[in-house]
């Protein structure tokens, strides 16, 4: 008995130190590095997750699985897991191009990728935590990412760059791609219990709205006597005039699709109400564009933000080539133990009470490799 029991143990042990082998030999706490940095597996889990998100809004039909569909011709599946292992590399592309151009994030950049972490994990971080993706992983994959993406971007198209913009060329972007305007918001709900103005409140908003177009429309009245006009007229002190530029060609603009709609066909000077999304009724007057570009083009902030409209679509494209020819050491085994399946979720919930098989296997496995990757990387992204 005592020598079957001698002979379990010698088995069981063997049996240990082949498992201990077998997972010192399949490190699945990386995804992709190079020579300067190893990029935590936590960090593709993130893009995986962002991916998917991103195909969860290109699918044809938002009421059927995302996976059961096609994203730019390709399957979802295919489509997401692409494109997190292009921007997993793109982290290591971006790295290159700070010591290719010999810049860094100063001391206060740094304090702002903390800042912003700190201000976007505390939302997400339990699906994150669920999903395996460690702070320090999602800090490296976004706020440290796209702090360094922009800088290197201002490094190239802006003053001083390789490849600088003229005042000129970006003056004339925003001529001929930019329409500005002025607008007055007046809520039709109340935004306060997101009920419906009566029916009284609301025709009297749309007589007054209607006198206000017309005299702007015929010269009697400006649109910022029209805004001091219905601040008194409401009693809300917080009523004022807006007034910017944006471009409403493809899907660049923040704005409603309502205002591009409008301002298509409209002539400087004129002025019309516009309904927005069942919320707001809105004074809108088309604005000169090229009466505010000297302007526009003099304040430092615009100029960036008509900088980047113009060139990101350009640079977005080259740091995405440059990501599918980067010759990096993937981690297949590792990359390939998450798949898109992991984030489809049976209850509305950001993060899902339960997932997919595949799901559990790979979070239950993620947490503390990801956890010791980012304690590893931490450093090397700083």
């Amino acid at each position: 008995m005592k020598t079957w029991k001698k002979c379990l143990a010698a088995v069981l042990s063997l049996a240990i130190m082949a498992s201990a082998t077998a997972c010192s030999g399949a490190d699945k706490s990386w995804a992709v590095k190079n020579d300067n940095l190893t990029v935590p597996i936590g960090a593709y889990i993130y893009n995986l997750y962002s991916a998917y998100q991103q195909a969860s809004v290109q699918v044809e039909d938002s009421t059927k699985p995302i996976l059961e569909q096609t994203v730019e011709d390709q399957d979802a599946a295919t489509w997401i897991k692409e494109n997190a292992l292009r921007q997993t590399k793109s982290i290591l592309v971006i790295d290159d191009k700070m010591k290719e151009l010999n810049i860094s994030l100063t001391e206060d950049e740094l304090q702002q990728v903390s800042d912003q972490t700190d201000s976007y994990w505390g939302s997400i971080s339990t699906a994150m935590t669920e999903y395996g993706v460690a702070k320090s992983s999602f800090n490296l994959a976004y706020a440290d990412y796209y702090t360094k993406y922009t800088k290197v971007f201002d490094a190239i198209y802006g003053k001083g760059g390789t490849q600088e913009v003229s005042d000129a060329d970006v003056k004339d972007y925003y001529v001929t791609n930019y329409m500005a305007f002025s607008y007055v918001l007046a809520p039709i709900i109340d935004m306060t219990t997101g009920t419906n103005l009566s029916e009284d409140e609301l025709s009297q908003l749309d007589t007054e709205f209607k006198d206000y177009a017309a005299k702007i429309n015929d010269g009697s009245m400006t649109a910022q006597e029209a805004a001091d006009a219905y601040k008194t007229s409401s009693g809300d002190d917080t009523v004022q005039l807006y007034t910017d530029a944006a471009n409403f060609n493809g899907e660049t603009s923040s704005y409603p699709e309502e205002f591009g709609t409008s301002l298509k066909s409209m002539k400087d000077g004129e002025c019309r109400i516009v309904e927005v999304q069942g919320l707001y009724k809105v004074l809108l007057v088309k604005d000169d564009v090229t009466a505010t570009a000297e302007n526009k083009i003099s304040d430092e902030a615009s100029r960036t933000a008509i900088l980047q409209n113009m060139k990101q679509e350009e640079f977005k494209q080259m740091i995405d080539e440059a990501a599918d020819g980067y010759s990096a050491e993937i981690n297949q085994k590792a990359i390939d133990s998450y798949q898109p399946d992991m984030f489809v979720e049976e209850t509305s919930s950001v993060a899902a009470s339960s997932e997919t098989a595949s799901s559990e296997e790979s979070t239950d496995s993620t947490s503390e490799a990801s956890s010791e990757a980012d304690e590893a990387s931490s450093s090397e992204a700083a």
